[in-house]
């Protein structure tokens, strides 16, 4: 936890790190790994507990307080619901489901306390998809192949080709034969809904504009059977180049690639794509059961604001180079969703397209774009929380 609020990094690379440093028996790996887990995710909550307690505020001390209950997040919990019923509801709901007060504040403004109180709980808990990639295999191998090597899933009729782990939900799944050979993909339902917006036709022109590692652009082959024009734009040449192995292992048509690494938000490209992606950078506040160092790491609605600036400028400069776009974030603030996409089509860059996909909910309310842009809510669809846009573009071409 010190190592995240210093570095600003994920769990999963705070807790490598650590464990490189010191020598653990392997048996206890999975222990350390979930207790570290429900500390961060939990960080908030521990952290007023520890202060009321007398153990401060620092990582050692919520430590120490952490320790006294057994490290037991049931019973933080339970002691969180009995102290918190007299406090301000932004105080509670903070506290309840330990996020930031600022981010609960903004919500309320967008939704019912109910509903978000669903949404928050929801996105504490720890799930896991796949994705069958048919590049590679067929469902039935796919089927087959997982449960050879003990993965128990429930099938998922739309997408078909998404299955929702039930176990095992902790353990590394990189190392399973499925994976390893490309036959399966970790990846979650609303990461296959962003894909599933753009109504891909084959023998198009498609450009990924914040592509690595590839997840989304391996989909949209997948999705077409390779029948795409892909070029696929990120900013750090190591993720291109992690992303250019894992297309690799996913069966994407290569001859029909063209990785390009640049800034998506100054390039200047010399055609005009039949479809783009804008998955953009953001604060991963969608994603908290993968990652909960991101509540750490978004503490402030400042860092919400540099990253609405840096969403605006990409989406602005890719509206010149598609006629379709559709804009995606893994963020639950409006700040990096509505309010990106309003400023855009107010602007009289883009207008918005209602798409119709089983189980999207409507953006938040009180937006002029509210009812024809859209959210995966996690209490709703069992995922991560992302916005999504279907944006027409006024200005490609020109």
């Amino acid at each position: 936890m010190n190592y995240i609020l210093k570095a600003h990094v994920s769990y999963d690379k705070a807790f490598r790190t650590i464990i490189h440093k010191y020598s653990f028996p392997r048996w206890a790996l999975r222990i350390f790994y979930k207790v570290g887990y429900y500390t961060v995710t939990y960080y908030y909550s521990l952290r007023w507990l520890s202060a009321k307690n007398g153990y401060g505020t620092k990582p050692a001390g919520i430590i120490n307080y952490f320790s006294r209950i057994g490290f037991s997040i049931r019973r933080a919990r339970s002691l969180i619901r009995d102290e918190v019923k007299q406090l301000s509801r932004t105080k509670r709901i903070s506290l309840l489901h330990s996020y930031p007060e600022f981010l609960v504040k903004d919500l309320l403004n967008h939704m019912s306390e109910k509903e978000l109180d669903k949404m928050l709980k929801k996105l504490n808990v720890r799930k896991r998809w796949l994705r069958i990639n048919t590049l590679k295999t067929s469902y039935e191998s796919a089927y087959k192949c997982l449960e050879e090597t003990g993965i128990i899933y429930q099938r998922k009729n739309f997408p078909d080709y998404m299955v929702y782990v039930e176990h095992p939900k902790w353990d590394p799944i990189g190392h399973n034969k499925c994976v390893k050979n490309g036959y399966v993909v970790p990846q979650d339902l609303a990461s296959a809904y962003v894909v599933e917006a753009l109504e891909l036709d084959r023998d198009k022109y498609f450009l990924d504009a914040c592509s690595a590692p590839g997840l989304k652009y391996s989909l949209a082959f997948m999705l077409t059977d390779n029948k795409l024009y892909g070029f696929a734009i990120d900013l750090s040449s190591k993720r291109m180049r992690t992303g250019q192995i894992l297309l690799k292992r996913l069966g994407v048509d290569s001859s029909r690639t063209i990785l390009i690494n640049a800034d998506s938000g100054n390039i200047k490209l010399s055609r005009v794509f039949d479809y783009a992606l804008v998955d953009a950078p953001c604060s991963g506040l969608g994603s908290v059961y993968s990652d909960p160092a991101v509540k750490l790491n978004t503490n402030r609605r400042s860092k919400l604001e540099q990253y609405h600036k840096k969403q605006y400028r990409i989406l602005k400069n890719i509206l010149r180079y598609a006629r379709r776009v559709v804009y995606a974030t893994c963020s639950i603030h409006p700040l990096e969703g509505e309010e990106v996409i309003e400023r855009i089509v107010n602007e009289g860059l883009a207008e918005t397209n209602k798409i119709n996909l089983p189980g999207l909910s409507t953006a938040y309310k009180g937006f002029n774009i509210s009812n024809s842009t859209y959210r995966v809510l996690p209490h709703t669809m069992n995922s991560q929380g992302f916005y999504i846009a279907v944006l027409e573009s006024k200005v490609a071409g020109k």
